[in-house]
């Protein structure tokens, strides 16, 4: 290297190092400089990048100003409105900017344009840090978890969007600002976004109908116009049913080979009586009469896993070995205790939830409570449990919900600060494995804050 040369290099070294002690000047309020801005909080490279998964909401909820609100319960699957509302959730708790602590005027927020994500569970703030991609965030400092975001829009002195991080339980919100005109124009085309992709249904604010003084306690609650909400009913099937075949154990046996790494070496394990069952010494998988499938494995290699990788893990199984999920589906809970780790899902069809009658909880209650329950011990998904039912709609066959909800919760007599929530659902019924198919209505589903609930048809006959 001649001499010319390295003193240019030497030059050129010097002035980055000036350029980022005057960078470390220009950013002193965020604490960074040339070198620490592009490397501080920068995405972390998972090894699955299903773990963003796991921050998505049960549902997302958009209200363009004008007291009528559009609901969606958005799965697992692509959405737009998620899309842009987690990259803002990115790139403002990516910084160290202070959160604001302390609730805002809710009533005023709910009069405005608004995005909400709710969630089925209290959100563990550091997880959802993580499975956005990033290092550490101040939410973390300011909240443990949270249930609600709050997006709102602020166009007055700073152009841009609100962000509220809300635990209904506690009461406890935190609060964000990501700044900008096009933040802000994302905003409202996400608004309206939802509104012209959700028709049909509209949900009013029980605050803004004056049924509660107290917005902080608000609910929602679904409406139509006069002459009701005509939808397409939901049909169920056993998803290993054929109808050339029936439930016979030929049909099922074929249908769940998939779990098994070689089928060459799978033998039945059914016995005189009992459930078919198959195994191959490390697992067995059995299918109920009740259309249950349970996978449970039993081989053994203790991991220290996190709870996202295990999280991950249960998307990766069913995608490579429920061969035969095509139902979409929601993150409804999860418990860790010991060294155990138990994730619960449940079912949507068309944007809505599915949730079980009273004679289909009775049917499954020896197996499962929710759709989909999964087991890991010690980093080993050791206990798969589904209800294997395939949901879809009819391609002809109408129903009406044309029930006034507004006015029965004013008749009768619903306690509205002991109701927790107002869900609006597809009823999945109990249907044996010969009958073919199952028919499910739209129901609301009215729990209050002890557990207990009450489903309510949402048709009036004359």
């Amino acid at each position: 290297m001649t001499l010319s040369r390295l003193k240019n290099i030497i030059i050129a070294f010097l002035v980055f190092l000036a350029l980022d002690s005057t960078s470390s000047i220009w950013f002193e309020d965020t604490g960074g400089s040339f070198l620490t801005l592009f490397a501080r909080n920068r995405p972390l490279v998972s090894e699955s990048g299903l773990v963003r998964n796991f921050a998505f909401p049960m549902r997302i909820i958009a209200g363009n100003g004008d007291q009528q609100f559009h609901m969606v319960y958005t799965g697992m699957s692509d959405n737009k409105v998620r899309e842009f509302c987690d990259e803002m959730l990115i790139s403002i708790l990516g910084r160290n900017d202070a959160p604001r602590i302390g609730a805002p005027n809710f009533g005023a927020v709910l009069s405005e344009h608004i995005i909400i994500y709710e969630y089925a569970f209290e959100m563990p703030a550091e997880e959802f840090i993580r499975a956005l991609g990033l290092r550490s965030s101040p939410l973390t400092q300011s909240m443990e978890r949270f249930n609600q975001i709050v997006f709102s829009p602020s166009y007055n002195i700073n152009i841009g969007v609100n962000i509220y991080f809300h635990n209904r339980n506690t009461g406890a919100w935190v609060g964000f600002f990501a700044e900008g005109e096009e933040v802000l124009e994302g905003f409202f085309s996400s608004v309206e976004s939802m509104s012209t992709n959700t028709p049909g249904i509209t949900w009013a604010s029980s605050f803004l109908l004056d049924f509660d003084p107290n917005p902080y306690n608000n609910l929602f609650i679904p409406t139509w116009g006069e002459g009701g909400h005509h939808y397409l009913i939901g049909e169920v099937r056993p998803a290993h049913f054929d109808s050339t075949d029936g439930a016979l154990q030929h049909t099922i046996r074929m249908n769940l080979m998939s779990f098994f790494d070689n089928p060459a070496a799978v033998y039945d394990v059914r016995g005189a009586v009992g459930p078919f069952a198959w195994a191959d010494g490390n697992t067995i998988v059995r299918h109920f009469n009740n259309n249950v499938v349970e996978y449970v494995s039993y081989r053994r290699d203790n991991r220290n896993t996190e709870l996202l990788d295990d999280f991950a893990n249960v998307l990766d199984f069913i995608a490579a070995r429920d061969v035969f999920m095509t139902n979409d589906f929601y993150l409804s809970g999860f418990e860790e205790r010991n060294n155990e780790r138990i994730f619960f899902f449940d079912y949507i069809l068309d944007g809505l939830p599915v949730i079980f009658t009273d004679a289909l909880k009775n049917y499954i209650r020896d197996h499962t409570a929710n759709a989909l329950t999964v087991r890991f011990r010690d980093g080993n998904l050791v206990a798969y449990t589904r209800l294997a039912y395939e949901l879809t709609l009819s391609r002809d066959i109408l129903d009406t919900a044309n029930r006034d909800l507004p006015l029965y919760i004013l008749n009768s007599g619903l306690d509205l600060e002991s109701l927790e929530s107002i869900t609006l659902a597809f009823a999945a019924p109990q249907i044996d494995s010969i009958s073919g198919v199952g028919i499910m209505n739209l129901w609301v589903d009215f729990r209050m804050q002890d557990g207990i609930s009450s489903m309510e048809s949402l048709r009036t006959y004359p």
